[in-house]
């Protein structure tokens, strides 16, 4: 469970494999739903660990083959391209290692590799991005924050206002088709049109990425390729019918092609096996984590957080938080509690607790301490 342990298994993947390879894991670890969620429990890929990746491959060097180690339930859209360029640029071949979960758009980032390697518990995903911006409705539960908007639930929507089952009937049994104009203005009543807007937009984003992404290792009939690519596309933007409706091995396989996915073989599958087990325990992904069992009745109490990995044989950066927690008893309304000017509420046994949050720490930082 340190560093040098991951070191090794990456140093006998590569001797295997004859490439480099560089790990990104970012952390999905579970909590109890309703409490407050920390930084470093839910990571997601992003464009502010770039940097770090430019890092460990300018130490790497420019090599034949380039392998990433990958596992993430997704993230920002936004970082897939700049990632699968700059590991292109180092290398004439790109693979993605997809040892258990490579979601969303993980999946993006294996459609810019060579061939994905899919382990026996490997998973993508549907590419289901959620839009938000200052004209999404606000949240009914967190008024402070403002609710994602998922583009499938959009695009959904309006197939269903399409749908020729669901013709209208009047009282004299004259059927008409829904009115889609009509659709829309009762959508647009409930959220900003500005805010479909920007989920069209990301729709459209997200189609033309993919797209470009497979057309890096396009070749042979050009008629033939995008007949493929928009298979695929469609496939994954639109042909399932909800974010966690994953595609294994075979499935993935069937959709890509045998050139694209392959199987690693039972040497390759075990070192995978056994370096996703150490980051699994590094970050404590098979916990469920529990704010109060944390921090007990303590009114102050730091929590510092590991939640993502950039490793290579050679280079180790964690993406770390530390979270100073306040926490006091919530007072019901006309409860009487005599308390000094100037002192805290205490924490009262059986009385819902209220938190408040500093951010101390945030970021992708090398690992010194060698975690």
């Amino acid at each position: 469970m340190s560093v040098d342990s991951r070191r090794k298994l990456i140093a006998e993947l590569q001797e295997l494999r004859k490439s480099s390879i560089v790990t990104h894991i970012t952390s999905d670890r579970r909590y109890i739903q309703g409490q407050p969620i920390l930084l470093g429990l839910n990571t997601k890929l992003g464009t502010e660990a770039q940097p770090f990746f430019y890092k460990c491959l300018r130490e790497l060097g420019k090599k034949p083959k380039l392998d990433l180690f990958l596992y993430t339930i997704g993230g920002q859209t936004d970082s897939v391209w700049p990632l699968v360029s700059i590991f292109r640029e180092y290398s004439n071949e790109f693979n993605v290692f997809a040892p258990y979960k490579v979601h969303s758009a993980g999946t993006l980032i294996c459609l810019g590799a060579d061939t994905i390697v899919m382990g026996e518990a490997g998973e993508l995903s549907p590419v289901d991005p959620k839009t938000g911006n200052q004209f999404n409705p606000i949240d009914d539960i967190d008024k402070h924050n403002r609710r994602a908007i998922s583009v499938e639930d959009v695009t959904s929507y309006f197939d269903l206002a399409k749908d020729p089952s669901k013709d209208l009937e009047d009282n004299q049994g004259n059927t008409s088709q829904v009115d889609i104009n009509k659709a829309f203005q009762i959508l647009s009543d409930q959220v900003h049109p500005l805010a479909l807007g920007n989920v069209n937009r990301s729709h459209k984003q997200i189609r033309e990425l993919a797209r470009r992404l497979l057309r890096i290792r396009s070749d042979g009939n050009q008629d033939e390729n995008e007949k493929r690519i928009s298979s695929i596309v469609n496939a994954l933007t639109q042909g399932r019918y909800s974010h966690t409706d994953i595609l294994n091995r075979k499935e993935a396989k069937i959709l890509l092609g045998e050139n694209m996915v392959r199987f690693p073989s039972d040497e390759e599958q075990a070192l995978i096996s056994s370096l996703l087990d150490e980051y699994f325990d590094a970050l404590s992904l098979l916990d469920t984590f529990i704010l109060e069992k944390e921090i007990s009745d303590n009114p102050q109490t730091e929590i510092t957080l590991v939640g993502g990995f950039i490793e290579t044989e050679k280079s180790s950066y964690i993406f770390k938080s530390k979270t100073r927690i306040h926490q006091r008893s919530s007072i019901p309304p006309n409860y009487q509690l005599n308390i000094q000017p100037g002192q805290k509420i205490p924490i009262i046994p059986g009385f819902p607790k209220e938190y408040n949050f500093e951010i101390m720490e945030s970021g992708w930082i090398l690992n010194q301490e060698g975690i």
